[in-house]
């Protein structure tokens, strides 16, 4: 069988499930290269321990392909953003470009071909960043290629390079006092969370990387990965957004390409009305929320109940 020598990065961390549902698509693919971080456990939940290792241990057994293996296994805990990004930054210390997914993430086969192809065709276009696998459009088919030019950096499946990364900041500190001006309320509300220490995060500063240094993204016209982060088990998304049902599911079988180099300010302006623009009660109540712990646990537990 072909062999992927697409490099890719596995994101785990407590859910054996997911791991196990995710592994026969990278098992399909077959990658030469394939790297594993995962976060350790949470000192204050002691049968988090059994759960990190589990899911470790279902990473491993499933590699039945002849493929150079790299772990990053975290013996504590650092947090989500701090775990996460710290595994990207070590990924591309050992490689210039390749593809990310979290345990979460069900990718469909032509998001390998497609990454490899997009990391191919932009690997010395410096004001390409990212390459989106998601797309929230929704249905609407944006141009009549197969992907479209976007400045918004999606993380549900994603691939770049070294170059790119190097721009990253999670602290946003060399970000601070540009210009905010076309971000939404709810962005720069996360901003400054972020340079306060007051979210535990990580996509939204290299969403925001891209953005200060007008990088461009790369995006399918049809959705290639399915996200299934959500339920008991998830830190942040207890039940399955409603808007989850709208996105389109498709594949990319043979790539087509723009015929013009210009960015899609349409795609993104109705991807910004879905995704990143709530109501102002609601930035309030998540910005106070994600900034008292106690609060959070217990709007956890609310969510739960439901």
């Amino acid at each position: 069988m072909v062999m992927m020598n697409t490099p890719v990065l596995l994101l785990i961390f407590n859910r054996p499930d997911k791991v196990r549902t995710l592994m026969p698509y990278l098992r399909q693919q077959r990658p030469a290269h394939l790297f594993v971080a995962a976060d350790g456990p949470r000192p204050d939940r002691p049968a988090e321990a059994l759960f990190c290792e589990e899911t470790r241990q279902a990473v491993l057994s499933a590699i039945d392909w002849p493929c150079e293996v790299k772990t990053l296994f975290r013996h504590y805990n650092l947090g989500c953003g701090k775990a996460v990004s710290s595994a990207v930054s070590w990924f591309f210390e050992q490689t210039e470009e390749g593809i990310i997914l979290e345990d979460d993430c069900l990718p469909d086969p032509t998001f390998f071909s497609f990454c490899t192809a997009m990391l191919q065709r932009y690997r010395h276009d410096p004001a390409v960043m990212h390459i989106n696998g998601s797309n929230f459009q929704f249905g609407k088919h944006r141009g009549h290629a197969s992907y479209y030019y976007s400045r918004f950096a999606h993380i549900w499946g994603w691939a770049s390079w070294k170059r790119a990364w190097k721009q990253y900041d999670f602290t946003m500190e060399r970000y601070q006092g540009l210009s905010t001006e076309g971000l939404s309320t709810t962005l720069k509300h996360d901003m400054k969370a972020i340079l306060r220490q007051q979210l535990d995060t990580w996509d939204v500063q290299w969403f925001l990387s891209v953005w200060f240094n007008k990088g461009w993204t790369i995006t399918p016209n049809l959705s290639l990965v399915r996200n299934t982060g959500y339920g008991t088990a998830s830190t942040h998304t207890m039940r399955e957004p409603g808007w989850f049902k709208k996105i389109v599911y498709g594949q990319l079988p043979i790539i087509t390409h723009p015929e013009q180099r210009i960015l899609d300010e349409a795609a993104d302006h109705y991807a910004a009305s879905v995704m990143f623009s709530p109501s102002r009660l609601y930035t309030t109540v998540r910005k106070v929320i994600k900034g008292n712990p106690a609060l959070f646990r217990l709007y956890q537990q609310l969510m739960l109940k439901k």
